[in-house]
Formats: structure tokens, sequence, C-alpha cells
């Protein structure tokens, strides 16, 4: 089983299309929102919370499945976590998304903890201090991001979180294109 989850080499096409197909998919559930939300109330209403479920499990299980798959062309993983911190500087200093810009945020949130998790163990596999403390500030900047986008939703703590998230994702991804979780010596 492992190796049907692990093995799956996209080339540069198909991983770029991958990365699209996730942020997509996550767009898509996260702007029917208001079928289960039609007032507004985001987080303080649990039919909001609970619809939400959908996007994390995809940003989730999308990251992980994009960082498995693009062993052959790492470069995609700098190139998608680029246009992520995009996305938050477009999303939270422009009025590019415009109506959307709930979505967009909706659709960066689960990203970015999934990104979090993956940064988390290849920082802790380094084996060297700084790995470590990068892992759990990766682990920390997650549990953040998660608890204020689905339970607080504080406006002073995005206003801060933004521009860590920005530098956090560049950061990543100066580093994504020569690292990589699975095992380089992998029977296969």
């Amino acid at each position: 089983m492992r190796n049907l989850l692990c093995r799956c080499d996209l080339n540069a096409v198909q991983a770029i299309a991958a990365c699209a197909f996730v942020a997509l998919a996550i767009f898509a559930w996260t702007e029917r929102t208001v079928i289960v939300d039609p007032d507004g109330l985001s987080v303080a209403y649990w039919p909001w919370k609970l619809w939400q479920i959908g996007p994390l499990l995809m940003g989730f299980a999308g990251v992980w499945w994009l960082w498995l798959s693009t062993r052959r062309v790492p470069w995609v993983r700098s190139l998608a976590l680029g246009i992520l911190a995009a996305v938050v500087f477009a999303n939270g200093y422009t009025e590019i998304f415009g109506d959307y810009w709930g979505d967009v945020w909706r659709t960066v949130n689960p990203l970015f903890i999934g990104s979090c998790s993956v940064a988390a163990v290849v920082l802790w596999r380094c084996e060297c201090a700084a790995g470590k403390v990068g892992a759990v500030i990766s682990v920390a900047l997650g549990a953040v991001v998660f608890a204020n986008a689905y339970f607080v939703n504080n406006g002073i703590l995005w206003q801060i979180l933004d521009p860590v998230r920005m530098l956090t994702e560049l950061a990543w991804a100066a580093g994504a294109s020569r690292a990589n979780v699975a095992s380089a010596e992998e029977p296969g």
C-alpha cells in the first residue's frame, strides 16, 4: 500500500496540473460554503465548521500527495509554495480577488496547514538543531493558523500571520526542491 501512495513520480506538467487540481478543488468546496452558512456567520457557526472539514482533508492529503509525487520535479514544490505566498500577498494587500477574498483565504488556510505538516516532518528529519527548531516552529504556525481560521478569527492575529505566512512559504520554497521525506534508498 505504501508504494501505491509514494511511488507516483509525476512529470512537470502532471505535477503542475495536480497542484492546480488540489487548489481548485479546495476553492470549489469553500466557494459553496453558502450552502451551509447562508447568513455568513462563519467561525461562530457549527455547520460552517463541519463544512470546513472537507477543505482541511483535501489540503492535508493534497499537499502530502504532491510532496511525495514530485521527487523527479522538486522545483514544482518551490513554485507551488511561491505561488501560495503570492496569493497570500495578493489577497491580504490588494483587492485582486474581489468578492472571492474570503473563499481564497479558506483555500489558502488548509494548504498552509498541510504545508506545515510536510515542513515539520522534513525539518525534523534533518537531524540538526536548526531542523528541529524549524520543525517545532512549523507545527506551531500550523496550529495557530488552524485555531485562528476555524475557532477564533482574530483580525489582529491575521495581520501578524499574513506576513509571517508569506515569509515562511518563501523560506520553505527556497529549500523544498532540495529536501525529501521519502528515503532515497527505497526499494523499487
